[in-house]
């Protein structure tokens, strides 16, 4: 990478510049390992500038100070040198928080779609369905009117979460740029790492507390809890216990748990389809055998003489059920706390994320004070506004040993 030739473009042509030195970061034609903070301080400020720093920073922390002061009192008449310093530097910076933080290891965070949205919380309005109403219509009777009802549901406060890496004068003039990119790398992997458990607390609700509320509000009912039987409030049942996952016929019970919950309104099976199954590391190894392995089976029962009919077929559950998704990892088990509970549905019909703003990185200069106290030049702040939210969560079970 040309640095001086990036610096002169950025200065000529700034929005150009950054768009181009985007694609080029994520196409790879550029590596963030090719950014040298010595190199960019010295194309936008000058050599001279860079050496009195460097040769006064150790024991003259206010000196080093007067200088990026002077510089910024030069841009002020006219150049863009600590414009260009501080957005090339965000480039390199957002692309490598990006490069921790998505990473596919985030199973679940992957699996839950996400609704941009402008405000902190809202009111999502719906309708109910209208049922089967469908009747016989006698000749010269009238047609049945039929209608819909009002239903809406609530969605949790969105939440802002996020981190602040800081490059010394050292990363700047001692050839440290490796040790800030190390920061980086870990305000992505971590901002990562907490988002996937806290969609992983939503799926398994591992209760509420005031930073996670992400369970289901319905009607003025209040946070009601994902997964349980039918009483009060949670009008549905979900909760399938003694359903250690073992085999096929495990996975049957949840299933059939799941097509038995009825629409509130209606009262007719609703309509949906499994695509996961997320299990704990424990059970990892058990999931082939409940949804792949053979099925045998003797009739009849356990005989102990004559001659019992035994007959044996492919597992059937992807005949019936569908192709399922495994979903786990080690997050997983720390969240939910168990080796043997299980769940089965549709991550992505009973769990949304509502985002006011994406993952962002800003960089910025430190502001005199922080400088010259901190000898800090400038700084990364990683930044995201988001929630998960139950939606509907009687397109999920939960199962327990």
């Amino acid at each position: 990478m040309n640095t001086a030739k990036l610096v002169e473009s950025y200065k000529r042509h700034p929005a150009e510049t950054e768009a181009g030195l985007r694609a080029s970061l994520r196409g790879g034609a550029i590596r963030t390992e090719d950014l040298d903070l010595g190199d960019l301080f010295v194309e936008c400020f000058g050599w001279n500038n860079f050496n009195h720093c460097r040769k006064n920073l150790g024991d003259c922390a206010e000196r080093a100070h007067g200088v990026l002061q002077r510089a910024r009192v030069e841009e002020a008449a006219g150049a863009n040198s600590t414009a260009a310093f501080l957005n090339i530097t965000q480039q390199f910076a957002y692309e490598r928080v990006l490069a921790a933080y998505d990473v596919p290891a985030r199973v679940f965070v992957n699996a839950i779609p996400t609704r941009p949205s402008k405000f902190k919380f809202e009111r999502i309005p719906g309708v109910t369905h209208v049922g089967d109403e469908s009747d016989v219509v006698e000749e010269g009777k009238p047609y049945p009117e039929v209608g819909v009802g009002e239903d809406w549901t609530d969605t949790p406060e969105t939440r802002k979460r996020g981190m602040i890496a800081r490059a010394t004068k050292e990363a700047v003039f001692f050839d440290q740029t490796g040790e800030f990119m190390t920061k980086l790398d870990s305000l992505g992997e971590w901002q990562g790492v907490s988002d996937e458990k806290r969609a992983i607390t939503c799926v398994v609700d591992a209760g509420e507390t005031p930073k996670n509320q992400y369970r289901y509000r319905w009607r003025n009912l209040g946070p009601i809890p994902t997964y349980g039987d039918n009483s009060g409030a949670h009008t549905w049942d979900n909760l399938v216990a003694a359903n250690a996952l073992v085999d096929y016929t495990d996975v049957q019970a949840a299933w059939q748990a799941l097509v038995e919950i009825l629409d509130p309104a209606t009262g007719e099976p609703q309509n949906v389809t499994v695509k996961h199954i997320c299990v704990p590391p424990a059970l990892a190894f058990t999931v082939p055998f409940a949804l792949k392995g053979m099925v045998r089976r003797t009739a009849p029962g356990y005989a102990t003489s004559g001659n019992p009919v035994g007959s044996e077929i492919p597992n059937p559950t992807g005949d019936i059920i569908g192709q399922i998704q495994v979903m786990s990892s080690q997050l997983f088990r720390a969240v939910s706390g168990s080796d043997t509970t299980w769940f089965l549905g549709d991550l992505g019909g009973a769990f949304e994320q509502i985002e006011n703003w994406p993952l962002t990185v800003t960089t910025m200069g430190a502001g005199s004070q922080l400088e010259f106290d901190q000898d800090i030049i400038f700084q990364s702040k990683v930044s995201k506004r988001s929630t998960f939210s139950t939606v509907q969560p009687r397109r999920m079970v939960k199962c327990t040993a």
